[in-house]
């Protein structure tokens, strides 16, 4: 690792372990029950670690109280707003990974399609697009990150939070019903592919070069895109990838965007290594040796040249992604900070319920009105249908 590299005197006392991390709350639990074991840092996503809080699990430990007003400064602002538990620092942000639209540019312009910069021009190029050009799409709807991309940049409250143990979940609301509708109709014609994005189906699908445009996370324009002889989607870099804005809905104040993961570094209450953990996340979230080769987004604003200045240069893009993404990271909406409970796992089980059934979202949501209701109050919210 480049950091027991650049820090040969502290390599000895590092141990760094590679493991399912969606089991990161349930392995909390059991280092509890043995009275030890507990690591000293954790990356995870911010929705993990808000299911390590409680005082059954009590792992986090507060980082306002022992990093620096300097380092803490430094951030975008609400760059940790998915780490605040109750106005306690829990975690730092590594990257906010937001969803952003990228585009075929040479297939756009063989087409002679302009970019859609609302969710109404997305939905009328989709339905173009069907019929036009049948085989290609515009989207993936396959799983709970896609149903995240779609309907927290409408504003549907599914899990909302109002305080500590209050949410609003309301998928009668007409921010839900719009989205539904958006994505059915898009399934229905066939630019909407019922896949995740690293599905066989769906890289299949890009590699066949039939991705016209995509609502993704930051991170995949490297990571999956890539541009490179062993990348999933790209393997060639041609100037042809094109990142554009989020898109707004038509008679909103302001765009929204979700983020898929954003990933952050928790340091455990039961750390005997605070200040080597304390340097080893500042390294990672402020170093430029790490920023020059990540795929990912920063969010600490002193390396941001850094990596605006690789990514500027790389010619897998149409056009420059720096200004497009930090904008991007400043619209992610609040339905991104999730609470204490699994809405992941239910918005999971209710796509892959629509799509195997092949029912409409739009038909199903009050069944998923139930189940994320009774996931709330079995974690002890209590859940409102309508919040100012």
């Amino acid at each position: 690792m480049i950091y027991q590299q650049l820090f040969p005197e502290k390599a000895s006392q590092m141990d760094f372990q590679i493991v399912d991390r969606t089991q990161f709350p349930a392995e909390v639990l059991r280092f509890n029950q043995a009275g030890q074991g507990w690591p000293d840092v954790v990356f995870a996503e911010p929705e993990l670690v808000a299911e390590t809080i409680d005082s059954q699990h009590d792992f986090p430990l507060d980082l306002k109280s022992v990093l620096s007003a300097e380092v803490l400064g430094n951030f975008e602002p609400h760059a940790n707003d998915a780490c605040t538990f109750a106005g306690r620092l829990l975690c730092l942000r590594l990257d906010t990974a937001p969803m952003v639209l990228y585009y075929n540019k040479p297939l756009m312009d063989k087409f002679g399609y302009h970019i859609p910069t609302t969710w109404q021009e997305y939905l009328a190029l989709g339905e173009r697009t069907g019929s036009e050009y049948p085989g290609y799409i515009i989207g993936s709807f396959g799983d709970a990150w896609a149903f995240k991309a779609y309907f927290d940049a409408s504003g549907c409250p599914s899990s909302r939070i109002l305080n500590e143990k209050s949410v609003q979940i309301n998928f009668r609301d007409t921010r839900c019903v719009r989205a539904a509708k958006l994505v059915d109709a898009l399934l229905a014609n066939g630019t909407l592919a019922p896949y995740g994005y690293f599905d066989s189906h769906f890289i299949q699908i890009a590699l066949a070069d039939k991705i016209l445009m995509l609502v993704a996370p930051s991170w995949m324009a490297l990571a999956s895109f890539g541009g490179k002889p062993d990348s999933q989607y790209y393997n060639t870099a041609d100037h042809q990838l094109g990142v554009a804005a989020p898109l707004r809905w038509e008679g909103d104040s302001r765009v929204m965007t979700s983020a898929m993961g954003g990933g952050a570094w928790v340091v455990s209450k039961h750390t005997q290594n605070l200040q080597l953990a304390l340097d080893f996340i500042t390294w990672m979230v402020s170093a430029p040796e790490f920023w020059n080769i990540s795929p990912d987004y920063p969010v600490y604003m002193p390396v941001q040249p850094v990596w605006e200045k690789t990514v500027s240069a790389n010619p897998l893009f149409a056009n420059d992604p720096f200004p497009i993404m930090q904008a991007a990271s400043q619209a992610i909406s609040p339905l991104n900070t999730l609470p204490n409970y699994d809405v992941m796992g239910v918005l999971n089980d209710f796509v892959g319920r629509a799509l195997g059934q092949q029912k409409t979202f739009e038909s199903l949501l009050p069944d998923l009105q139930t189940a994320m209701t009774a996931q709330a109050q079995a974690a002890g919210y209590e859940v409102t249908i309508d919040s100012k």
